[in-house]
């Protein structure tokens, strides 16, 4: 109901936000291993070339992320969307014209940049800092727009590859952001100044004291502000000042690193454990119905006891799918442990989010975000060729999923030792002064 509720309230933010959810698959990796056959094909590339060349270009754009990302404190955010979108049809339209290697190695770096990260980072920073007292569930909603997605963009673009070729198709998504994405972005919020304005120097009241000043009942109402009168503009956010964030870190590196690296290297384990690799292909359905169910359950739980809170918990899902993987040659165990991966995924999601709030002021949402997503994406770059070293070292498949366990086990307890006194030091508070 409260999910309806704050629907009927706040559809166009909402709106906006899911909006640029779906916008970013056109620089994710999903929908680009549709084109990459067809791409390697056109300028003459193996299958190992292109990796490296996509793993190089997912790094550069993870560093290029925390600079970029941080404008979204400064400015409105109508016009870093705009600016986003505008980035990503380019992206789009290069692609589709790439005739060497090099112009494809530039394409790929700018709808990796707008798609993957910039797309995305609209998306949850404008969320995030709009809604206080709801904010789970509205990045749940918000982040509906991925799942949505992968239902229908692969079918419908592969269709189109075949109807019309991959440049065509990869030039009509350009067409698609310019004539589509933007005019609805526009109508959305360009009448909403609250929602586009760059938050005020300000720091967010406990949710306790902004219970407390609240006169209405009202879904999208934001945290009560007051003058920040301990930190100056440093140009680095002082989430990274806390001992907090220096042992959820790994933490929040582990799921990208692990479940990046299991999905690149399903057909070994497919092989291994002599199950078709038909089961992984059907898991992916299981997954992203348990991720949009992951999503939505964590919105209220999230309302209710904080992304904080839960952090320390959200893994044990996906540890329980990679036991299962280990132990077990039924084909159905590929579903469960699938559906498994997807409800930490979905937990994540809004998660990795909504806990940023939490951990700095409003003006500093960006600035946070995008770092530590940079992190996130260099996790998950990394995540494939560490595993294939192991693959190199002749370690078994089997004590290459107890090692993920173990070390998920490791990174969890280290979330969980994060909350004693003295770690956690809550916006605006100078960590010199914490207790």
């Amino acid at each position: 109901m409260q999910f309806i509720l704050l629907l009927r309230q706040a559809p166009r933010q909402l709106a906006f936000g899911a909006l640029h959810s779906f916008g970013s698959s056109f620089g994710q990796t999903f929908l680009i291993a549709l084109f990459v056959p067809f791409i390697s094909a056109s300028l003459a590339l193996n299958e190992t070339e292109f990796a490296n060349i996509y793993a190089g270009i997912t790094i550069g754009s993870a560093l290029c992320l925390p600079v970029v990302g941080r404008w979204i404190d400064k400015v409105d955010i109508l016009s870093y969307s705009l600016a986003t979108m505008g980035l990503l049809a380019l992206g789009c339209l290069m692609i589709a014209t790439a005739s060497n290697v090099w112009w494809l190695i530039a394409a790929l770096f700018v709808l990796r940049l707008a798609g993957q990260g910039l797309m995305t980072h609209v998306s949850m920073t404008g969320i995030a800092r709009y809604f206080s007292r709801h904010r789970g569930r509205a990045l749940a909603i918000a982040s509906f727009g991925f799942p949505l997605a992968e239902a229908i963009l692969p079918a419908t673009l592969l269709a189109m590859i075949a109807l019309f070729g991959w440049r065509y198709t990869y030039g009509a998504a350009g067409v698609f952001i310019v004539l589509i994405l933007i005019p609805l972005a526009i109508l959305l919020i360009r009448s909403d100044a609250r929602f586009r304005s760059a938050p005020s120097k300000t720091t967010p009241q406990t949710p306790k004291d902004s219970a407390t000043t609240h006169k209405t009942d009202t879904l999208t109402d934001t945290a009560q502000t007051e003058p920040d009168q301990t930190s100056a503009d440093t140009g680095h956010p002082r989430l990274f000042r806390s001992v907090y964030v220096w042992f959820c870190m790994p933490m929040l590196a582990t799921p990208p690193l692990v479940m990046t690296a299991l999905f690149f290297h399903q057909g070994a384990i497919a092989n291994h454990k002599g199950i078709d690799l038909g089961w992984f292909a059907a898991g992916f359905t299981v997954f992203a119905i348990t991720s949009v169910l992951g999503a939505f359950g964590s919105g209220p739980l999230i309302d209710k006891y904080s992304a904080r809170r839960l952090f320390p918990w959200h893994l044990i899902p996906v540890m329980i799918g990679v036991l299962l993987l280990s132990l077990g040659t039924h084909p159905v165990m590929i579903l469960i442990y699938m559906g498994l991966v997807g409800i930490t995924t979905g937990f994540a999601t809004t998660l990795r989010t909504a806990i940023i709030p939490e951990l700095v002021p409003l003006d500093e949402i960006g600035a946070a975000r995008s770092t530590l997503t940079a992190i996130m994406v260099l996790a998950s770059a990394m995540g494939p060729a560490i595993y294939g070293w192991m693959f190199a070292a002749d370690i078994s498949i089997e004590v290459m999923l107890g090692l993920t366990i173990g070390g998920m086990a490791i990174v969890s307890v280290m979330s969980w030792i994060s909350e004693r006194p003295g770690f956690y030091v809550p916006p605006g508070v100078n960590p010199q002064g914490a207790e």
